[in-house]
Formats: structure tokens, sequence, C-alpha cells
């Protein structure tokens, strides 16, 4: 079967980390409702036409285990009105450290929840304290065991580096943490100072102060070394894995596969059209209330900006890079006839290797990859 994936996002914390900039509210039982009776609405119009056979589910946030077990799967069952997926198929919940019980865990199994991704982002107690984070590192190893105890295998961990003022051994230290837990899956971020946070204002009144770009290069290459020495495959730019624990929903994304995003602020990609839904409670609930699709932007999609993002995207997956006979298949062409330009340049520099089946970044170019990922866009 095609992949294709489901995203619901759950837009509730109850607390807003200093560098975020995904939309978000305050955890409040007048907003749960609102945004469950809203969500449900959207899951009905959306499944009506664009229902079907998923391969993946994915329930990220904001933080879904803010949301009761009940709630939970009130969602799973209206969505499997309209979308089916196969029993064990990978379906993924994200969840805080400091908000799981081990009951939680084990309804969430019950469920039908394959996987989980734990939000961890570093074992410094400062660390964790500038970027108010609201668990501790006891959380962390109490809810690793919980996960153990409730029976889930495949689960990954979020991992930031570029922190202020942290270290290569500080970062060392969170991701053997990680793998000290059992960890199969590893997603490490560098950490991004994104407009209109409290973290960007921190940064421009000289509150906080962030590592020189060569340590930051440092703390990426470092974490890379230590996380292939114990036995994790670098399969895309900033996720980690055991062999066998690959994230199939977030394959889709770097393919440029269809899924259909539900709930405020997220996106779908849909035969060519990628839409946007509004990011504003208020406005998504009224738009569903009036029996329209929340959507606040559309985009369709012309063959050679899908080739381009193809391209793109395809050259994060650095296990697998851009597979050709896929990319014949759905285009009738051949990437590396149609890029013959760039990639003759990349792979003179270094950058790109070419294979019969593949197109794919090489490990010198790990620190250059945007540069190169991008220039494939028209």
């Amino acid at each position: 079967m095609k992949s294709r994936g489901l995203y619901i996002h759950v837009p509730l914390c109850a607390s807003k980390c200093i560098y975020c900039d995904f939309y978000s509210l305050p955890l409040a039982d007048e907003v749960v409702t609102q945004y469950l009776n809203a969500l449900t609405r959207e899951i009905q119009l959306k499944g009506e036409i664009w229902g079907g056979p998923v391969t993946t589910v994915y329930l990220g946030g904001g933080t879904p285990s803010c949301l009761s077990l009940g709630q939970v799967a009130a969602i799973l069952k209206e969505c499997n009105r309209f979308f089916t997926w196969q029993h064990g198929s990978e379906m993924t919940f994200e969840i805080n450290p400091g908000t799981i019980s081990k009951g939680y865990l084990r309804g969430l199994k019950n469920l039908g929840i394959t996987r989980l991704s734990v939000g961890l982002q570093t074992t410094a107690p400062r660390h964790l304290a500038i970027l108010r984070r609201r668990h501790t590192v006891g959380d962390f190893i109490r809810v690793s065991e919980n996960i153990a105890g409730a029976g889930f295998v495949n689960y990954s961990v979020d991992a930031l580096y570029g922190l202020p003022g942290q270290t290569l051994a500080e970062h060392l230290s969170t991701l053997q943490a990680i793998v000290a837990a059992g960890a199969k899956h590893v997603s490490v971020y560098g950490l991004q100072v994104e407009p209109n946070t409290p973290l960007a204002q921190a940064v421009a009144q000289g509150k906080i102060t962030l590592p020189a770009e060569d340590e930051v290069a440092d703390m990426m290459l470092g974490g890379r070394d230590y996380l292939l020495s114990q036995g994790f495959s670098h399969y895309e730019l900033s996720n980690f894995a055991i062999n066998g624990y690959q994230s199939e929903h977030n394959a889709i994304y770097w393919r440029n596969e269809e899924y259909v995003g539900l709930g405020p602020a997220a996106s779908s990609y849909i035969k060519r059209r990628r839409m946007s839904n509004a990011a504003d409670l208020a406005r998504y609930g009224s738009l569903l209330t009036a029996n329209r699709l929340p959507v606040a932007a559309c985009e369709q999609l012309d063959g050679l900006w899908e080739m381009g993002e193809t391209m793109m995207l395809g050259l994060r997956m650095l296990s697998e890079g851009v597979n050709r006979e896929r990319f014949r298949r759905r285009f009738g062409c051949d990437c590396v006839e149609v890029y013959s330009a760039f990639i003759a340049k990349f792979v003179a520099q270094g950058l790109l290797e070419v294979t019969p089946e593949t197109v794919r970044l090489t490990t010198r170019s790990f620190p250059l990859a945007n540069q190169v990922q991008m220039a494939f866009l028209p």
C-alpha cells in the first residue's frame, strides 16, 4: 500500500517553553472542550473527502499527554470511522516526562499506540530551568522505567544542543542518559532562535548568550559520533535509530508523500496541494461550525516544484537519500538527468554521492546539508 500519514495536532501545554513558536494554548477545561468539539467536526469533514487507508498515525503537539485516556480514545475512535489502519501500524504519541503515569502508558498501549516520543531536551537542571521545562531528570528516569513496564519497546527521545552556556560534555551526558534509558530512537536538534519567542527577546536584550558556531558544530558532530558508537544509525539529518526503529511517519514527510493533518495549525499535503489550518482555535472552530474546512492557506504545487521538493526533502534521509527508481515511477524521469548540473557540482565538491539506486548526501556534507538541499528548489 502507498504510504500515507495521519497527523493529529494537540495544541495544549501546561506551560510554554522559552524557544517554542508552535501554536499552543494553556491547558484549561473549556479550551479542551472547544478543541475536541472542533476536532471532531474536522475529522468528519476531511474524512468524507480524504478518508481511507493510512499507514501511520501521529499525535503531536503541544502535549498530547495533557488529554485524558478517554479523550484520546474518543479522538482515535472518530478517526477510525473515516481513516483505517492495520493492527500494529506505527502509531506515535508524544509525551512529557513530568506528566505520565504507568497506568496512563498502559492505557495508551491498549488504545493501539505502538511508539512513544519523549520530550526530554536535556538532563542539565540549569538548562531545564532556562528552557522552562516542567520536568526533572528524575522524571525522565521514572518515565523510562514506566515505558518499559507498560510494554513499550519502540520509543524516541528528543535532545537539544546549542543551549545557552552548554558544553559538549553536557550534551554528551544527555545522550548517554537517553541511551542508558533504553531508547531505540533519538531526535537531536540544534536550538533555533525563532522570532517572537521569549528566547529571541532574551537574546536580543543580551540576557542570554548562545554558544559560538564552532562550539555548536562540535556538539553536533560529537553527539553524532557518540550515537554511532552506541549502535545507532544516522538515518536522517536530525534522527538516529537502532536498526528497525526508524520513524515511518517522518519518512512520509521526507519522501514528500501524502499526509492529512488535523487540528489547529496542522498541515496537509494531498494531490500536490499543501494546506495549513488556521493557527487560532477560535477561527479554526468558527470555520468548522460553518461546515467549512479550517484552511487558512492553500498552495497548489506544479510538477517542477514538486520534483524540487522531493529532492530537497529526500536528501534529509542520509541512509536512503533520493531513491532513483521511486523518483522515476513518480515523475517519469531520472533525477540525475533532471538535476545533472547541480548533482555534478556537488559530487565534485564531495557533498553528494550517486549510485545506480540513489542520490544522497555524504558524511562530509553534514554541516552544509541545508545549502545542498535548498539548491534543488526552483
